[in-house]
């Protein structure tokens, strides 16, 4: 795909959906975690519907089938991006509150920027060094800020947050690697069964409302949406410049913990916030990456 002002900007729209998408997860998995529901629970359903879903689409678009020698990698990958990732993402909700969860998968640019210039020979320019530095250090204002449900717990959010940060940074490495060979709907309708098998042993099933399958159907729902948009403007930006526009998430995330959860955070939070915002106009205003010669 060409790199035109018309793509770039395409990229940087569905990026920034998907993020708004992502950044609600949070704030609407705390209803089920305070309705008893756990977070593999609702782990495990998330995936499950999602699953579902991405296969409807997939049927629907006669795209259902990938390439056999694929399916190894795209297996694998359902253990660690799909089992890993929503467990640590679940828990990190449950033990520290929608808002910490969110910003700590934002440890994820060390890593897709790591795995880029490695595996795509993407460079890394003094612009974006300084993106990611803002980004990091925002991340950092927020985690060190707390919010409401910093005590005790706090330890057991950030590691839990720091495992979804590192699994979360292989979604662009994948995505990267397949986004111009599979629609998002045929990556998932694969990558989701074996992450599903891998929850399933420590699912403890609980009765659930209407409004619980309400929210895992919301869950269902957003993840669908947003991982649809993500890739598609992987086709458009490079990695690095992706994973620093979706930091918007954790901005989304804080700000509908507030709405919904009167999760506040203070100055370092609200600082951390800013700097985000700031790494993420950086990327858009870098000049294109090219590869290294």
């Amino acid at each position: 795909m060409p790199n035109t002002p018309q793509s770039s900007l395409r990229g940087y729209v569905l990026i920034f959906g998907a993020a708004l998408l992502w950044g609600l997860l949070g704030p609407v998995s705390r209803y089920l975690f305070a309705a008893g529901v756990s977070p593999i629970e609702a782990g495990f359903f998330r995936a499950l519907l999602t699953w579902i879903l991405f296969g409807i689409h997939a049927t629907a678009k006669r795209q259902v089938m990938a390439d056999t020698k694929d399916l190894p990698i795209l297996f694998a990958f359902g253990f660690v991006g799909i089992s890993l990732f929503y467990a640590a993402n679940m828990m990190a909700i449950d033990k520290g509150g929608a808002a910490l969860a969110s910003v700590l998968l934002y440890t994820a640019p060390f890593w897709v920027a790591l795995f880029s210039y490695f595996l795509f020979g993407e460079r890394m320019t003094l612009i974006k060094g300084i993106a990611m530095v803002l980004a990091v250090a925002g991340v950092w204002g927020i985690c060190a800020d707390g919010g409401p449900m910093a005590g005790e717990s706090i330890g057991t959010a950030v590691l839990w947050g720091l495992t979804a940060g590192i699994c979360y940074s292989l979604y662009y490495i994948i995505g990267k690697k397949f986004s111009g060979t599979y629609a998002p709907y045929t990556l998932f309708f694969w990558i989701l069964p074996t992450g599903i098998l891998g929850l399933l042993p420590f699912v403890e099933f609980t009765t659930k409302t209407p409004m619980n399958w309400f929210h895992l159907l919301l869950l269902a729902f957003f993840s669908y949406s947003a991982n649809s948009l993500y890739y598609l403007g992987l086709r458009y930006l490079a990695p690095t410049r992706a994973v620093l526009t979706a930091t918007l998430e954790p901005v989304v995330a804080t700000f509908f913990a507030w709405l919904l959860w009167n999760e506040t955070l203070g100055l370092l939070g609200y600082g951390g916030s800013i700097l985000i915002l700031t790494g993420v106009l950086l990327t858009i205003v870098a000049p294109q990456d090219k590869a290294r010669g």
